[in-house]
């Protein structure tokens, strides 16, 4: 059906007319749209190692950090429901090494893909028959807490959850419960559902390759980075997320706050987390306090010198009624780098807008080899960036393999706006920037439609915030054990 053109009348007095669709082309001499260079996967320190495909990278060449991982042989924590076992068994087994023929997405193992000597598994068997569903939480506590007490050299640790208690209210859920106690002893936790267990072995490959890489990441390691354009400057880029919870719809809410560093010197990204809740009332005060914290620590870890010239990006998903996020951030950057030459730019990136990209000549990708069922059909390539103004872009950043099925609605690009407060003004510049930091998420093995400067951020603020809900919960070990550990995976 096609939209008329004359006024549709939406209710009283409240008329829209559908205009014609804006074409993009050349601007006095410039082109408005534009495909950013695929992302580069590295994965060593010299940058000669790269893939544009991160598993097929770390098959063939390891981790980012192969040679300076420290554990190289890690001890896992397996809790599981006893009624379970034979699945949990043939799970491990695959994880610890490989499905071979049975799926050429995990044919190697854990320890051989990352380049470690072993993996030691600890089982912890959980008998529920007959357990009451609000105790289960407490029986898994129980026999974690005792196997813990045979042997306290465990780096992680694998909850397995029966499909029952996987959606439990937090109190209640034996995943939340386990990871608070398992965290506050510097554990980071990896769960798997029962469903997991029961894949086939073709589609449980790209489950297990996610796993891996987020296992991995949990033990501190960096399975890869991104190659990143030098810059003069030593540049800084910083995430700021939140999310609100409350606990019932006439409690107040909670805004908890997470900040994502990301560090960008020699052209590879060193990731850090600072988290904290608060009341929306409070929301400013703890914005500027910890932004000071961050940048203090940033400032003492490179070394910066009186002259030297900074760059500072801060990346934030949306504005916030009646707080002024941009400037709070830039002053606490003028405080910290008052000896510093500092260029810095506040940007929003956000799905939230009213706008779509199609590239009528994109005829998608088949759904499969030899197939002509198409999916992504119009979709504009991952990395096509569209100038909507002279500070804001759009970026599509899910198109191709990315897309799931024929079916899968257009995806919605990322809007991008530069503050124009901001004293580094190359839009286009950072657009491309936030496209590699989508490639950066070691949740998974494919790229994220959110940069993960703030999607890690909003991930350990709603974590945090869940968590604290929970008994004897300490964040202690966060600031110590845990520190370089992507424990929110």
């Amino acid at each position: 059906m096609q939209l008329t053109k004359e006024p549709i009348t939406l209710g009283l007095g409240v008329e829209a007319k559908v205009g014609k669709r804006i074409n993009f082309g050349p601007v006095g001499g410039d082109e408005t749209v534009r495909r950013a260079p695929p992302v580069d996967y590295v994965f060593d320190r010299s940058g000669s190692k790269t893939s544009l495909v991160a598993w097929d990278g770390l098959a063939a060449h390891g981790p980012y950090d192969r040679v300076s991982f420290p554990k190289k042989s890690p001890r896992l924590l397996v809790a599981y429901p006893k009624h379970l076992q034979g699945r949990v068994e043939t799970f491990l087994s695959a994880l610890k090494d490989g499905l071979g023929q049975k799926s050429p997405a995990f044919e190697s193992g854990f320890p051989k893909v990352f380049g470690l000597m072993k993996l030691d598994l600890d089982l912890c068997p959980i008998e529920l028959k007959g357990v009451d569903i609000s105790e289960v939480e407490r029986v898994y506590r129980d026999a974690i807490s005792e196997s813990l007490q045979k042997n306290t050299d465990v780096d992680a640790a694998i909850v397995v959850l029966d499909e029952p208690h996987a959606f439990l209210p937090d109190i209640q859920s034996p995943y939340l419960r386990c990871k608070a106690l398992l965290m506050t002893l510097g554990i980071p936790v990896q769960s798997v559902r029962s469903t997991t267990l029961s894949q086939q072995p073709y589609g449980l490959g790209y489950t297990l390759r996610n796993i891996a890489v987020s296992l991995y990441a949990k033990l501190e390691g960096t399975p890869w980075t991104v190659a990143q354009d030098r810059v003069i400057a030593d540049e800084l880029v910083i995430g700021i997320g939140f999310a609100e919870l409350s606990g019932s719809r006439v409690s107040e809410k909670q805004r908890h706050v997470g900040i994502t560093t990301v560090f960008s010197g020699d052209g590879t990204y060193v990731l850090g987390n600072v988290s904290r809740e608060c009341a929306y009332s409070e929301y400013p005060d703890v914005v500027r306090t910890s932004m000071l914290s961050v940048l203090k620590e940033v400032k003492r870890t490179n070394n910066w010198q009186p002259g030297d010239k900074i760059r500072v990006i801060f990346h934030a998903h949306r504005p916030l009624r009646r707080i002024d996020v941009a400037s709070i951030v830039f002053e606490c950057m003028r405080e910290v780098g008052s000896e510093q030459d500092i260029e810095l730019a506040f940007v929003t990136v956000t799905h939230d807008h009213p706008f779509f990209l199609i590239d009528k000549n994109d005829n998608g990708v088949p759904i499969k080899k030899g197939s002509t069922i198409r999916k992504g059909v119009y979709a504009p390539k991952r990395g096509t960036i569209a100038r909507l103004g002279r500070h804001t872009r759009l970026l599509a950043v899910n198109a191709g393999f990315l897309i799931k099925r024929p079916e899968t609605p257009l995806p919605t690009p990322l809007l991008i706006k530069l503050h124009e407060d901001s004293t580094f003004g190359d839009v286009d510049y950072i657009a491309e920037q936030v496209l590699k930091f989508t490639s950066l998420s070691w949740r998974s093995t494919l790229p994220v439609g959110t940069p993960v400067t703030i999607f890690y951020s909003e991930r350990i603020a709603e974590l945090l915030g869940r968590l604290r809900g929970v008994p004897n919960w300490s964040t202690t070990a966060l600031d110590v054990k845990l520190k370089h550990s992507r424990w929110f995976l």
